[in-house]
This record gives structure tokens, C-alpha cells and sequence, in this order.
């Protein structure tokens, strides 16, 4: 991920701007042409000529294909972390929790042809040794920490595991979703129930009545939206 922290007071120049406005191009471009072309027929001309750039541009700007596609994975990310900013964790972490997966899922689902196709390729990429800049669990695992601080969870409660694990739950939900095995509100329902199981295995007793409502009903959606065991 090509994120930079700001010197306070600092202005972008005029070179700095351009090369956002133009790495802005080239992933918009590329999800663009991914609504419509397979993957294999996307390639780094296709997608310079899209967005308006010579091919050395997008080579120099962000790297060969697999790591647009990353890159693309990348600015979901990033718009989260924005989020956040403005979000604040420790004074509601499990709003700031189910933003986290919320704000992914719905970011994944408006672009779903696209991101459906990404899926597949990211998986592919990850087994060849190469990965997202920022891993994503570590989103939950702020949360986590601040539900601990706030007395939501047990003491002895590890907020690294649960971080992962429900960023576990949520790619399990993500590629599910991607191989077309559940709806949009089927993902939605699904990674916010990994959410919620988490969170209620290690729940303050004071909090545990609050997050097994929140754990059902995520769970009924998930029935809803056609995934899961229907009961007559």
C-alpha cells in the first residue's frame, strides 16, 4: 500500500499530486475493465489506454498486474483506515468493529464483478509469496484491544487471536461470496457473525447478553439470505 504519513502543515506539490491523480486513474481503470473483461484479457496496455497514461506509466506508478490487483485490495484498506480516523476506536470499539466489516463488505459488494474476479487472483498471488501491503486484522485486532480496555471482554481475553480470528471468519465470508456460494446480504451476514461469535467466546459477563442478540441475529440474516439450516 503506497500510504504515506504527512508532515503536519505539509502541502502535496504539484508532481506528488499529479502521480495520485494518476495512480487514481490507473485502479479505477482497472476495475473499470474488470466489471466487463475477463481477468486474463486485462492486460497493463488495456488498462494504461483506459485510464490515459502511457503502459511505463502504470509499470512505474504501482508494478506489474498482480500487484495492481493488490493495489486495488490495498485502497479498500486505506479508505477504512480513513474511517477510523474520523471513527474513534476507544470510545466505541465494537461500533468501530462492525464498521471495519461493514465498510469492507459494502466496498467489495458495490464494485462485485470486479472485486469477484480480484478474489480469485489475490488467492493465487498469496500463495506465490506476495500480499497486501497492510494486514487487515490488524484493523480488528485495534478494535479488540480497545473492547479489552473498555471492560467488554474478559481479562484474560487475547485480542491478537480474536483479531485474526475474525479476520479469519471474514475472508472465509469473502471468498464464499466471490465464488457466488453467498449472496450480498449472505456475505454481509456472514462476516458480521464471525464477528459477533468471537466477540461473545470472550465476552465480560456484563456484556454477554448484548453480543449473543447481536451473534443471533447475524445469524438469522445468514439463514435469510439462504446460507445455513432452515428450521420449520
Amino acid at each position: 500500500m503506497a500510504r504515506q504519513e504527512a508532515t503536519l502543515g505539509a502541502v502535496p506539490g504539484r508532481h506528488d499530486r499529479n502521480k495520485a491523480r494518476r495512480r487514481t486513474a490507473i485502479l479505477n481503470a482497472t476495475l473499470a475493465l474488470l466489471r466487463t473483461t475477463p481477468l486474463d484479457k486485462v492486460t497493463i496496455e488495456a488498462i494504461a489506454a483506459q485510464a490515459g497514461v502511457a503502459p511505463a506509466t502504470v509499470y512505474n506508478l504501482i508494478g506489474s498486474r498482480d500487484q495492481l490487483l493488490l493495489a486495488c485490495v490495498d485502497r479498500v484498506i486505506d479508505s477504512l483506515i480513513d474511517d477510523l480516523i474520523r471513527l474513534s476506536v476507544n470510545e466505541d470499539p465494537l461500533a468501530a468493529a462492525v464498521r471495519i466489516v461493514e465498510g469492507s463488505c459494502d466496498a467489495f459488494i458495490v464494485d462485485g464483478e470486479a472485486f469477484r474476479q480480484i478474489a480469485g487472483a489475490v488467492n493465487g498471488i498469496a500463495r506465490g509469496g506476495r500480499s497486501i501491503s497492510v494486514d487487515p486484522a490488524q484493523l480488528q485486532i485495534t478494535a479488540m484491544r480497545a473492547a479489552l480496555a473498555k471492560g467488554i471482554l474478559r481479562t484474560d481475553a487475547d485480542p491478537i487471536a480474536l483479531g485474526r480470528q475474525v479476520f479469519l471468519s471474514y475472508n472465509g465470508a469473502f471468498f464464499a461470496w466471490a465464488a457466488g456460494q453467498l449472496t450480498d446480504e449472505g456475505f454481509r451476514a456472514a462476516a458480521l457473525h464471525g464477528l459477533w461469535t468471537a466477540l461473545l467466546a470472550s465476552a465480560a459477563d456484563d456484556h454477554r447478553d448484548e453480543l449473543s442478540r447481536e451473534a443471533r441475529n447475524a445469524a438469522t440474516r445468514m439463514v435469510a439470505a439462504g446460507y445455513g439450516p432452515r428450521t420449520e
